[in-house]
């Protein structure tokens, strides 16, 4: 997901830090029981999640939806280019977790034979490839009446390499439904969440530059692009181009949108939510040109440095 930019480097201070794990927040607890029962279970939050929608003072909007319709569907892939050859491949949920355990193991190895994690950057630059979880959910408020389109992607850590290094470029993430629903105007919203290491300028007691982990979340409130079918937004990934932040991990991009019926009720229909994100190989703007008809399909100019992938979802909703 980021073009590799590959030099001789000495890194003196934190290697220790760097490439050591790190869980994300586990729900907060101040959460009762039946909370989190209602969304993990009816939801179908994971809880990252959860701790995400906590942190960001979002968990409270749907604890409020007394009786939800949710339907959800989550997939998998592997985006890859070796030369110039690109390609998006759909896996099972098997095959996705045996392909990042054999990433886990190649790195592992990689790093014990060159006794430093950083060695671990040290491979064929022509071959990348990463793997995406893109999840897609539609929920329903039974007694509003109210619904929305959502969508969470999360690249995995142990695909190519333990920390990003290079130029991350824009990507998009999208929402396209089907042509009996509309989307409501100014109701979008994205967040891109992440951890960076890097400088923040605080030198510890001898002076030397303290290194170190930290979260961080960037949102935004009006699409990108706005077509008659869906909303996209650009991910706009944080520049690597500095000294100061020069790796992230734990990539996910959150998106949802208001949606409601086209016609005067929801009458019983079935309806269609389409995820969509669009990655790119070079430095372009993918937004640039995307166009989201009604149906929920997208399609843009530059498809040869560009892999998409898609997700869906579709409820029954009556009246």
């Amino acid at each position: 997901m980021y073009k590799k930019s590959i030099s001789c480097l000495s890194i003196a201070l934190g290697m220790s830090l760097l490439f050591s794990s790190s869980s994300l927040a586990a729900p907060d607890d101040n959460l009762s029981k039946a909370e989190i029962k209602k969304l993990k279970e009816v939801f179908q939050f994971s809880d990252e999640h959860i701790a995400d929608l906590v942190e960001d003072g979002k968990v409270q909007e749907y604890l409020s939806i007394k009786k939800p319709l949710v339907s959800k569907k989550e997939e998998y892939y592997e985006i890859s280019k070796n030369g110039n050859e690109k390609k998006a491949e759909k896996l099972t949920k098997k095959e996705f977790k045996e392909r990042l355990e054999k990433e886990k193991k190649k790195n592992k190895k990689k790093e014990e034979e060159n006794d430093t994690p950083i060695s671990t950057f040290d491979y064929d630059l022509e071959d990348d490839h990463d793997y995406i979880t893109l999840e897609t959910w539609f929920i329903y408020d039974e007694v509003e009446g109210d619904a929305q389109a959502s969508a969470r992607f999360e690249f995995a850590d142990d695909s190519s390499t333990y920390g990003f290094l290079g130029d991350l470029y824009e990507d998009v993430l999208a929402i396209g439904i089907s042509d009996n629903a509309s989307l409501v105007s100014d109701t979008e919203e994205f967040y891109l969440k992440f951890r960076k290491y890097g400088f923040d300028g605080e030198y510890d007691s001898y002076g030397h530059p303290i290194y170190e982990w930290t979260s961080m979340t960037r949102d935004d409130s009006r699409a990108d692009e706005r077509d008659v079918g869906g909303y996209a937004f650009d991910v706009n990934f944080p520049s690597m181009n500095t000294e100061r932040y020069q790796y992230i991990k734990n990539i996910r991009g959150y998106m949802k949108v208001e949606v409601t019926h086209r016609d005067s009720s929801w009458g019983g229909e079935m309806y269609d939510v389409w995820s969509h994100y669009l990655h790119s190989w070079e430095d372009v703007h993918l937004s640039y040109g995307l166009s989201i008809p009604l149906g929920g399909s997208i399609s843009w100019e530059y498809e040869d440095v560009s892999e998409k992938i898609t997700g869906h979802t579709q409820e029954r909703i009556y009246d």
